[in-house]
């Protein structure tokens, strides 16, 4: 089939999908079918609140976590997308909030090793059994305020129940008339109380530039710990670093990763880039997602001793831009703290890459931004098996996950899901 014949089909089929209010995908970036009802797509997930991250747990249903008010609400949904109501109340559940949150305030979502939910929302931990209710075993009635960052950013659970929070000690500034901050890490045991055995009563602090923060955390096999963030410097004019740190299982820098333990992936001689996201490929490296202070969504791959990976073939120079808020346009969804690109890893090396668009204009002249899902090959080429060229039209790319069985889950409003 030719490429012009390939998109007449693609629209035909799309406007025959829009008239039944259903959502489709070509092969290649199908709608995941409901287990045993090939034929039935799952509807795309439309949460009523304003949501902020999404899990899967073992069995494939779906968790989408965000805000409602002054409450914290997750949502369990089937694999089929309809709401699963053996969760909480009525398939939801809701906590307060500890505080009124603010700029900086992020949300986090996570299910660990034994199906427990585990998030971050703002300044407070949170953990759920796996069917909903606050877990008594973790800090106060499932609560954990103490011991973390003060600008919380990102969550990662580890294989024991442990968990760990990277953020900053500060909002990050950038200007000479803001404070400094410093990247900081802390591990917390199972039951939430901070680990001894970490740094200094479980958390290390590391100072780089005269503003760092950390948006970003994955646990490596041996016990150590990847940190990505941005670093800020104010000598001689602003301008930023894409950083990513190693630490040991103790929390000391890991001295023989990048440059004494942080290497930098990438310079922007402004303080508008951000990176975002963070994995380790099956080869052990390092591959940092994120855009630059044009808005190009980007990703960049470390050797695994922290080094610009020669082999890695993405390019900057690209027509892809992170959505502005994080949230496709008209979707509905509030806006995230802080818009970014995410990264998904799949079998056989390959990679998707959400939070993207390509930003342009209809056929009357006005601006259209249209979300799109990027799936790259095991070097950072664009994938042609997948979409048009590697992109897929999605009604919201704002993040992109992989669930148990092996499904892009892709969007916050909405959710939607996709067969590789």
């Amino acid at each position: 089939m030719n490429k012009r014949h390939a998109a007449a089909k693609l629209t035909l089929l799309c406007a025959m999908m829009a008239l039944c209010g259903c959502s489709s995908l070509p092969p290649g970036g199908a709608l995941a079918a409901e287990s045993g009802q090939a034929q039935q797509a799952q509807q795309p997930i439309r949460p009523g609140f304003a949501a902020q991250d999404t899990a899967a747990q073992a069995d494939g249903r779906i968790v989408v976590f965000g805000l409602r008010g002054s409450d914290h609400v997750f949502a369990r949904y089937l694999p089929s997308g309809q709401p699963d109501f053996s969760f909480g109340t009525a398939g939801e559940v809701r906590l307060p909030r500890s505080g009124t949150g603010g700029p900086a305030e992020v949300l986090r979502l996570t299910v660990q090793a034994d199906g427990h939910l585990l998030a971050l929302g703002g300044q407070t931990l949170l953990r759920l059994l796996p069917q909903g209710q606050p877990d008594p075993a973790f800090g106060q009635g499932g609560r954990v305020t103490a011991g973390l960052p003060a600008v919380p950013q990102a969550l990662a659970s580890l294989p024991d129940g442990g968990v760990l929070v990277a953020g900053g000690s500060r909002e990050l500034a950038a200007d000479s008339s803001g404070p400094a901050s410093t990247l900081v890490l802390t591990r917390l045991l199972p039951n939430g109380e901070p680990d001894p055995a970490f740094g200094t009563a479980g958390q290390v602090v590391t100072a780089l530039e005269d503003s760092v923060l950390a948006s970003s955390v994955w646990p490596l096999a041996d016990g150590s710990i990847l940190v990505g963030g941005v670093a800020v410097s104010l000598d001689g004019g602003t301008y930023s670093r894409w950083v990513v740190a190693r630490y040991n299982a103790d929390g000391a820098l890991d001295t023989a990763f990048g440059d004494g333990g942080v290497a930098t992936v990438r310079e922007d001689r402004f303080a508008a880039g951000r990176p975002s996201d963070l994995a380790v490929d099956a080869a052990g490296r390092v591959l940092a997602a994120g855009f630059l202070s044009s808005g190009v969504c980007t990703v960049t791959r470390l050797l695994g001793s922290g080094q610009p990976d020669p082999d890695w073939a993405y390019e900057t120079v690209s027509d892809l831009r992170v959505l502005p808020d994080g949230n496709a346009p008209d979707s509905g969804g509030a806006p995230r703290s802080v818009p970014g690109v995410s990264l998904a890893l799949l079998p056989g090396g390959q990679m998707a890459l959400g939070g993207c668009a390509q930003f342009g204009s209809d056929a009357a002249g006005q601006p259209q931004v249209r979300p799109v899902l990027a799936r790259l090959d095991v070097d950072g080429g664009a994938d042609p098996a997948f979409g048009s060229e590697g992109l897929q039209d999605v009604p919201d790319s704002a993040q992109v996950g992989v669930t148990p069985q092996g499904n892009l889950l892709v969007g916050l409003d909405p959710v939607t899901q996709l067969e590789p």
